[in-house]
């Protein structure tokens, strides 16, 4: 029978915990292991009979030792175990922990951290005292979680290890201004989870909260080439035979000032006069910065953030690449999207902490938004401003659509141009197009040189 992880995210992944099972969270210090099982415990206390064993340095009374962990909900029994009579004597700590869980009648079980438990013990004495411990853990018929101190080298090599049902692994990356936590799962007690024992995830902890970030669940997209999403401007949607093709990914490629953010905004804002719910990523400019813009040109957004019809990602701080997909999958569900503005590829890396690989976040956004039926307009800055310029190659292949803009000088003033590189399934006009930045939005004309 599985139960809810009590990990936001993580039943997304691995479908739940086995009840009964045992779940090792292993890790180095700091990591967020207690943080872990504590989350999982207070998220299921409403529901099941929790108990925390925190094995620790000092014999704390429950009410001091709750003030320490304020998140922790109030109906979570507590049975603390002293470390240094647990190491020294720890077949009396096993019965101790075996009476605390009996007493309490409990549902889920949190031991942390088990790796002091029996660590004097030679290997082959540790490995049948683990071993009774697990017995015991199955004999209860709760979920029981334990934490261990392990490096991810260890993980194969522990004896803990062997017994539990399922493993999981926490870890993290340390930049100036972030910490990437991630999450690997080595052993899991369902088929669920078998289907990702490779992968690697993302998981941040907020005020006591652990979210894990599963990867965006996507798919083949099926368009119907004669539904077309206008993109406000009207002789550029000429050109698409009447506007992008529903789901389709459509990218803006220029220099600086050729007016691609404004692009964007024209494109949400005629999904937002359709009545279509849209969304704004941005990574330079704050959407107070966006919406300023857009009212210069007559456009007021404000109004639609108040009807919840539109949506701003915007990260002020440093994020992983997961947690920003997943909040961009938060604004799209929220209000049912149909248009999304992703503002400046190109910037992208300097918001995200970690490495990141731009072709597999871009690939999993874009299938993730054609799986929810979502047409999207991305811009991405390119160097040379004077030349119809391909940005970069393996991202240009992941998108359906591509226009590019530049600049020439005419007569001593820089004019700007237009030329539709891509569209798939569209007999696009492959002509060159003169446009302008007017006060109300881009206006597309013919060109003669």
């Amino acid at each position: 029978m599985l139960r809810s992880t009590g990990i936001s995210g993580l039943d997304k992944i691995l479908g739940g915990f086995p009840k009964p099972s045992t779940i090792l969270i292993a890790g180095t210090a700091g990591v967020g292991k207690t943080m872990f099982v504590l989350d999982s415990l207070s998220s299921m206390a409403e529901d099941e009979s929790t108990l925390y064993i925190p094995i620790t340095t000092r014999q704390e009374r429950g009410g001091d030792f709750a003030d320490a962990f304020p998140f922790m909900h109030e109906s979570i029994a507590l049975h603390p175990i002293d470390r240094i009579s647990a190491e020294r004597d720890p077949l009396s700590a096993l019965i101790d922990i075996g009476n605390a869980v009996a007493s309490s009648g409990a549902n889920r079980v949190a031991i942390d951290p088990i790796t002091p438990i029996g660590s004097a013990f030679p290997e082959q004495e540790r490995h049948r005292f683990i071993g009774t411990l697990d017995s015991m853990a199955h004999e209860w018929g709760a979920i029981t979680l334990v934490t261990g101190e392990l490096a991810a080298s260890e993980i194969h090599t522990a004896v803990v290890s062997h017994f539990m049902d399922g493993v999981l692994y926490l870890s993290y990356e340390e930049s100036e201004k972030h910490v990437l936590r991630n999450l690997r799962i080595f052993k899991t007690p369902n088929i669920a989870g078998n289907q990702v024992l490779s992968n690697i995830f993302s998981f941040n902890i907020s005020a006591g909260r652990v979210q894990v970030f599963p990867h965006l669940k996507g798919g083949a997209a099926h368009p119907d080439l004669s539904v077309r999403v206008p993109t406000g401007i009207l002789e550029l949607d000429r050109m698409l035979e009447g506007g992008i093709p529903e789901t389709y990914s459509m990218m803006i490629a220029g220099g600086a000032g050729t007016g691609k953010t404004i692009f964007g905004l024209q494109f949400a804002n005629k999904s937002l006069e359709n009545n279509k719910p849209a969304v704004i990523v941005s990574f330079n400019e704050s959407p107070d910065q966006l919406m300023a813009e857009a009212m210069r040109l007559g456009w007021d957004m404000q109004e639609h953030i108040e009807n919840d019809m539109l949506r701003f990602v915007y990260p002020s701080e440093q994020v992983s690449s997961d947690e920003h997909l997943w909040q961009i999958k938060d604004a799209v569900e929220s209000i049912g999207s149909g248009s999304v503005v992703f503002d400046g590829i190109t910037n992208m890396k300097t918001v995200f902490c970690g490495s990141v690989n731009a072709m597999d976040y871009i690939y999993s956004l874009t299938r993730y938004l054609k799986y929810r039926h979502v047409t999207s307009l991305f811009t991405s800055e390119i160097e040379n401003v004077f030349s119809f310029g391909i940005p970069d190659a393996g991202i240009s292949f992941l998108v359906d659509g591509i226009v590019s803009l530049r600049y020439i000088k005419k007569e001593s003033v820089l004019r700007k141009l237009l030329l539709i590189l891509k569209m798939r399934g569209t007999d696009h006009d492959r002509r060159i197009k003169e446009y302008a930045i007017t006060n109300h939005g881009i206006d597309v004309m013919e060109w003669s040189d």
